[in-house]
C-alpha cells in the first residue's frame, strides 16, 4: 500500500515538472554580432605647456564657522634660515578638523605642499622657502568635507 501512494506522489511531481518545463514561452535566442573597429595610427597628443606661472600674489581668504575657531600661525624659520613654518595651535574647532595642507609658492613659481591628517594641537609642517618673498597659503577641510583656505600671506625673509 506504501508503495503505490510513494509511486503516485512521484508520478504527480513528474507530471508538474513536466507541465512546468512546457509552459514558459520560448525566448528567441539573441546571439551578438561582432563590428570590425576600425584600427587607426595611434596620434601624440600635443604636451601641454603651461602659459602662466603660480602666482605669489596672496588671494581672499575664507572665514570659518563660529562654531569652529582655529588658531594657525605661519613664521619663517629666522634670521638665516628660509624654512617656513606652519603651527596648529588648536582651538574649539580642532575636533571638526580632518586635514591641514600648507602650499608654499616660491618667487620663481615653484610649488611645494605638505600636509597632515587630523592634525593635533602643536602639530607643525616645515617646508623650504627661498631668500627671497614667498607666498603661503594655509587650507584646512573639515570632517563635512568643506574646504578653507584660512591664511595666504606673503611671508619675506628675514635679512640683517
Amino acid at each position: 500500500m506504501d508503495y503505490r501512494i510513494l509511486f503516485s506522489l512521484a508520478l504527480v511531481l513528474a507530471m508538474l515538472l513536466i507541465v512546468a518545463g512546457c509552459s514558459s514561452p520560448d525566448q528567441p535566442v539573441v546571439t551578438p554580432t561582432l563590428t570590425p573597429v576600425p584600427t587607426q595610427e595611434p596620434t601624440t597628443l600635443p604636451t601641454p605647456v603651461p602659459t602662466t606661472r603660480a602666482s605669489t600674489i596672496p588671494g581672499p581668504v575664507d572665514t570659518l564657522p563660529p562654531q569652529w575657531p582655529l588658531s594657525i600661525t605661519v613664521e619663517k624659520a629666522g634670521m638665516y634660515s628660509s624654512t617656513i613654518i606652519t603651527h596648529f595651535d588648536g582651538g574649539k574647532g580642532i575636533v571638526f578638523v580632518s586635514r591641514m595642507d600648507v602650499r608654499v609658492t616660491h618667487p620663481d613659481g615653484t610649488i611645494l605642499t605638505d600636509g597632515i591628517t587630523k592634525p593635533k594641537m602643536g602639530d607643525t609642517i616645515e617646508i623650504s622657502g627661498t631668500s627671497g618673498t614667498d607666498r603661503v597659503e594655509v587650507m584646512v577641510t573639515m570632517v563635512s568635507g568643506e574646504t578653507y583656505k584660512v591664511i595666504d600671506r606673503q611671508m619675506v625673509y628675514k635679512s640683517l
